[in-house]
């Protein structure tokens, strides 16, 4: 049904750690996401709400992709029956790479599975239009319209979480790119003398070194390079956050390592934003994802010392620390989506019932 301030709907974001699902309600009024090509007319004037969000790990025991199209599916409904409301649409954020046509997540290099159907298992779960972004262009669709880049025509949303990614409006539109890859940035090289692996099968990778994920990775291989014995009890399941507690926590005159290592890791986040100021000159960066958010002292300060003068530097700044933005963001694309034909037939279709 439809909520009485206006259409609801039904959003997940599948992170390489984590799934969130969310109902959301209010105006959608602008209708700007019918243009994939076109310009942002105008502010984003409508008002949601988010009703009901629930967050779950994401599932990595399945016998495939399956297992988590499964969890979403799942997912969604658990926080639509909690609403009581039919979704007239459904927005996806996810990690990328997307297959052809945005039908897929296509060989993820952080996600157990080679390959997590998406389009058409939703679209028959829920029988209504099902709108799907990489996670960091939906986060720099949410911060362009509501968020900490309102008003800036030519933003980057930076994530720096389980992976690296960004997402670009450039000129007042949404650069999604082939089937909505753009903004792999944490995919570039940034460095060859480490040459550590990713997990995308290249070297040298930017998300190797300053990822969630890479940089447990990175620590290991600077000791070693540099002739320094690990932390006593440090073991391969060493965290990026645990690094970060240790460089906050840590006496820098006892513990020179842990101090030189950021002073590294800031070169390398440096090369990094060098290359997204040179390849889209954004008038903003707003730079998300709780490895950052939650650690500005020990990431974010620092690697502002370490970027090019080669083009004006931009204006730099942390996005909300509450990493909503890219399921935000794809539930407000979704609804803009919509059409008052489109919502009226939504309307007469009935809730799915669980299988």
């Amino acid at each position: 049904m439809k909520h009485e301030t206006g259409v609801c709907i039904a959003a997940a974001d599948i992170g390489a750690t984590h799934v969130r699902s969310a109902v959301f309600t209010g105006d959608f009024t602008r209708g700007l996401a019918g243009e994939f090509t076109g310009d942002f007319a105008g502010e984003f004037s409508g008002e949601v709400q988010c009703v009901v969000c629930r967050k779950e790990s994401l599932c990595r025991n399945g016998a495939d992709g399956r297992a988590v199209t499964r969890q979403v599916i799942r997912m969604i409904r658990a926080v639509c029956a909690e609403a009581g409301w039919q979704p007239d649409a459904v927005g996806i954020s996810t990690a990328g790479p997307l297959s052809a046509g945005k039908e897929n997540i296509r060989s993820s290099p952080n996600m157990p599975y080679a390959d997590i159907p998406l389009r058409a298992p939703l679209e028959a779960a829920f029988s209504c239009p099902v709108t799907i972004l990489n996670d960091a262009s939906a986060g720099a669709y949410d911060e362009y319209i509501s968020g900490t880049g309102k008003g800036c025509r030519n933003l980057v949303y930076l994530t720096l979480s389980t992976g690296i990614g960004c997402g670009i409006i450039s000129g007042g539109r949404l650069v999604e790119g082939a089937n909505g890859n753009a903004g792999e940035i944490g995919h570039i090289c940034v460095d060859t003398i480490y040459d550590l692996p990713c997990g995308c099968g290249g070297r040298g990778h930017w998300e190797a070194y300053a990822s969630g994920s890479g940089m447990p990775q990175f620590f290991r291989e600077w000791c070693g390079r540099h002739g320094s014995e690990l932390p006593a009890g440090e073991t391969e399941t060493e965290t990026a956050a645990s690094l970060c507690a240790a460089a906050r926590a840590g006496d820098h005159d006892s513990d020179p390592d842990i101090t030189a290592f950021f002073r590294d890791l800031a070169v390398i986040n440096g090369r990094g934003l060098s290359t997204i100021i040179a390849a889209y000159a954004p008038e903003r960066i707003v730079v998300g994802g709780p490895v950052a958010t939650e650690n500005p002292d020990i990431i974010f300060a620092p690697a502002l010392r370490h970027i090019d003068a080669y083009l004006p530097r931009p204006e730099i700044v942390l996005g909300s620390a509450d990493g909503m933005a890219p399921l935000r963001g794809a539930a407000v694309f979704a609804g803009e989506g919509l059409d008052d034909g489109e919502i009226n037939s939504i309307l007469q279709t009935p809730f799915p019932k669980e299988p």
